[in-house]
């Protein structure tokens, strides 16, 4: 199958697709292995699989043979994943990590010096200081047997091995009989434990112990594809009831879109990196963020539509930066570039002293940048704790911080517990280009923000919910209404966070999109605050109300990150 430049710079592996005439499941994760990929995450690469044909497809007509090539392989593609060769691959794959995970366990003993009696015999157990019990030297001997039989069977095995069926050139390994219950390593010798991959672990539960990328990525963003939806089905309603712009009934074409979200769930799957909008929309919330349609919402509704839906709900910036206060904070902020920090500190809290207004205008969050910010941007990327702490922290205080009110806290506990209006994901510089985790991040928070308004409607508040997003030192800045039966979840600003006194220039120049974020913040707290001191009926939007989307995968997919801690919440510390 050749495939045109174009298209192969969109692609993983094009040397694959030009390689093969008829692609398959089997073939494809043959050539991975060959090529030394990392093979551990079974959903995350057949998923690949069917992203690159997905691709492949929309690049070429239906009249194109590469078109039907890549089609028949989609419609292949349910019974491959249930073959028995693929299962054989990937139960090859566990048995071999499982074996990787030994040899290394051995080699650490080894290094250790419990095995030195291999090499030198018993007499060297008469001169060491570590005492080792006989059954744990026949328990290590048997090990080094057996792994070496294991090495001899599975050199047996490869010479063996038959070609696949598609005769491409690659070739499967047959299954060892290896019975790795007899490998185990969890053995009590004398009151003495040896540690084996099937012993637990102690959990800790400390948000300042980071853990590595790669088990961070593995154990909280394992792979998950939406297409257990056969039950669900989106009605209209009274039309009365629905929501219309001019003569446009939102409603209805909203739970079209909707239903169209569910057909391709059930047909292809809804994949996390270019479905967003769709698995949000299973939970009836309506994501808008100007030039990020996708394309299946711009079809059914119309990117003018669209644009006109944001504008209306999305509120206008009516707060301005005084440019008295504008012209204070670009001074001090210069002087602390150009000649001394420390003096355009005193500048500033002088400043701030005398005029109340500074204050009002996040004059406090400048002068914490002054003194914690470096003069020029490190090199090296902070981890997510030192972003939120030495970064996010102060800005966000700064804002939104009023110890008898709401208070800004980072917390490792479940968001059900408390009353929330305000949340927020977290992802560091190095997570930047990770685009399954962020958008893991995006839904995870459309459904958080719509837990919230769910609770506040109950407790009769008509309220909007804020959250944000993080990855980097950007934030963007979400609010969520419920509308008729839709939650409308809008893009409502944008904010640089700044890495160095340099960079706090521009960021006063963003100043007046915290303060428009933050008006809001406070009218819906008042609102909030007033119905739970003093309880009512339920909001009029109680019928409004629309069950969130759930089952076992969609729940695995946003309960990671109830508890995690990568969730920030802003919320109220006495209720």
């Amino acid at each position: 199958m050749k495939l045109n430049e174009d298209v192969c710079k969109n692609l993983c592996e094009p040397a694959y697709w030009n390689s093969v005439s008829k692609p398959t499941l089997i073939t494809y994760l043959i050539y991975l292995s060959q090529t030394s990929k990392d093979l551990l995450q079974k959903d995350k690469i057949q998923s690949k699989y069917i992203s690159e044909i997905t691709k492949i497809k929309r690049s070429y007509k239906e009249m194109d043979e590469q078109y039907k090539t890549v089609e028949e392989a989609l419609e292949s593609f349910t019974n491959e994943k249930k073959s028995e060769e693929v299962n054989v691959f990937w139960e090859n794959k566990h048995l071999d990590q499982k074996l990787d995970i030994l040899d290394k366990k051995r080699k650490i003993v080894e290094a250790e010096g419990v095995v030195n009696f291999l090499q030198t015999g018993n007499e060297r157990l008469n001169d060491t200081s570590k005492m080792v019990h006989k059954s744990q030297l026949n328990l290590l001997r048997r090990d080094e047997a057996k792994k070496s039989k294991n090495d001899e069977q599975e050199v047996k095995d490869v010479d063996k091995s038959e070609p696949s069926t598609n005769n491409e050139g690659y070739f499967l390994r047959k299954r060892r009989n290896t019975d790795y219950n007899e490998e185990r390593m969890s053995k009590r010798q004398g009151g003495c434990t040896t540690p084996s991959p099937c012993s637990p672990k102690l959990p800790i539960d400390n948000p300042f112990i980071e853990k590595d990328d790669e088990n961070e990525d593995e154990d909280e963003d394992g792979v998950i594809i939406i297409n257990d939806v056969e039950e669900l089905c989106f009605r209209d309603g009274n039309p009365a009831n629905d929501l219309r712009i001019g003569d446009t009934n939102v409603s209805q074409l909203f739970r079209k879109y909707q239903n169209e979200s569910v057909q391709i769930a059930k047909t292809e799957g809804l994949f996390v990196e270019s479905n967003v909008h769709e698995i949000l929309s299973l939970s009836s919330i309506f994501l808008l963020a100007p030039g990020s349609h996708s394309n299946t919402m711009i079809d059914i509704l119309g990117s003018p539509l669209l644009n006109e839906i944001h504008q209306q709900f999305a509120p206008a910036q009516k707060i301005e930066l005084s440019s008295d206060c504008e012209a204070i904070f670009r001074k001090v902020i210069k002087h602390a570039a150009k000649e001394s920090r420390h003096k355009a500190i005193k500048l500033l809290l002088a400043e701030l002293t005398n005029n109340e207004t500074l204050n009002e205008n996040l004059g406090s969050v400048i002068l914490k940048g002054l003194e914690m910010l470096p003069s020029d941007k490190l090199r090296n990327e902070p981890s997510e704790i030192t972003l939120i702490t030495n970064y996010l922290d102060y800005v966000l205080k700064g804002t939104f911080h009023d110890p008898d009110k709401h208070i800004v806290q980072w917390p490792n506990t479940a968001l059900n517990e408390i009353a929330v209006i305000f949340i927020g994901e977290v992802s560091p510089p190095s997570q930047k280009t990770n685009v399954y985790k962020n958008c893991c991040d995006l839904i995870r928070l459309g459904v958080f923000m719509k837990d919230c308004m769910d609770f506040a409607v109950d407790k009769g508040a008509d309220i909007n919910v804020i959250g944000f997003q993080c990855v980097d030192h950007t934030i963007d800045f979400y609010m969520i209404d419920l509308v008729e039966g839709i939650y409308i979840m809008v893009h409502i600003g944008q904010v640089s966070v700044p890495a160095s006194v340099k960079e706090l220039l521009s960021f006063v120049d963003q100043i007046e999109v915290l303060l428009k974020i933050r008006e809001i913040f406070k009218k819906s707290f008042e609102t909030l605050y007033d119905r739970l001191c003093n309880p009512n009926l339920p909001s009029v939007k109680t019928t409004f109300k629309r069950d969130t989307f759930s089952t076992p995968k969609f729940n695995d997919l946003v309960s990671r990150a109830r508890d995690c801690r990568r969730i920030c919440p802003f919320y109220y510390g006495r209720f």
